[in-house]
């Protein structure tokens, strides 16, 4: 495998349990801005800035247009905000540990690609520090060193699903798209991708599910299949 490995973070290289994290993660964001506003105000205030965040445009990182959206929002001093996001990160986002279980399929792929010397990027959606993203890493048994950058909030100015995202992972790599394939587990957010260049496989996710715009731009399959797609296992009888 020659190929620079992306991989997708929730729900790919860790399980994600989605509803639950919906509903826990603005709550503890909210606890974690309690010294500044009120609970009550921070959620009213908060889906809009993500959204903000989700759409930004601008030449400020994620997490500086977040912590600039906050403080105007909340009435508040940017230092304030940046200490309180800081404290989110490293404090209240680990206590949502039992969002994210481990995937043994992932931890075993990635480690045939490590022991192949195969380059791996983490290219997780960019809204939050770095901290959160070395975190469910290590819930997922990965030593974070394995890869050698991580997309987060400080250092990325785009999200999925746009590609401008890919644009710029791109750019800080330093990579041309038919050196890199990226591998996923929702159409939505991972298969903007293929429209640059870059094979995509998405894991556990029905063909049925992709949209007719990526038809033959991207591949599906189980763990084994994956593992066969990057040619770290050999094709078994029963694979068609």
């Amino acid at each position: 495998m020659k190929r620079t490995v992306l991989w997708d973070l929730d729900g790919t290289l860790v399980r994600l349990h989605r509803r639950r994290f919906k509903a826990l993660m603005p709550l503890a964001a909210a606890q974690a801005f309690r010294e500044l506003t009120s609970p009550h105000r921070f959620l009213r205030v908060l889906p809009g800035v993500l959204k903000q965040v989700r759409a930004n445009d601008t030449e400020h990182t994620n997490t500086d247009l977040m912590v600039q959206l906050l403080a105007e929002r909340l009435r508040v001093a940017p230092d304030a905000v940046a200490s309180q996001l800081k404290s989110l990160a490293e404090t209240g986002f680990p206590r949502l540990r039992g969002c994210f279980p481990p995937e043994p399929r992932a931890l075993d792929t990635v480690t045939r690609l490590q022991e192949a010397g195969t380059v791996q990027v983490v290219a997780t959606n960019p809204l939050w520090p770095d901290s959160t993203v070395t975190t469910r890493l290590g819930w997922g048994g990965y030593d974070p060193s394995v890869f050698t950058f991580r997309t987060s909030g400080e250092n990325m100015r785009r999200s999925k699903p746009r590609i401008e995202f890919y644009h710029e992972l791109l750019d800080r790599l330093g990579a041309e798209p038919g050196e890199c394939v990226m591998i996923g587990n929702d159409a939505a957010n991972d298969a903007p991708a293929a429209l640059l260049g870059i094979p995509v496989f998405l894991v556990n996710v029905p063909e049925s599910a992709v949209p007719q715009k990526y038809s033959g731009l991207v591949s599906t399959g189980d763990w084994p299949r994956l593992r066969e797609w990057l040619g770290i296992e050999e094709k078994s009888c029963s694979s068609s």
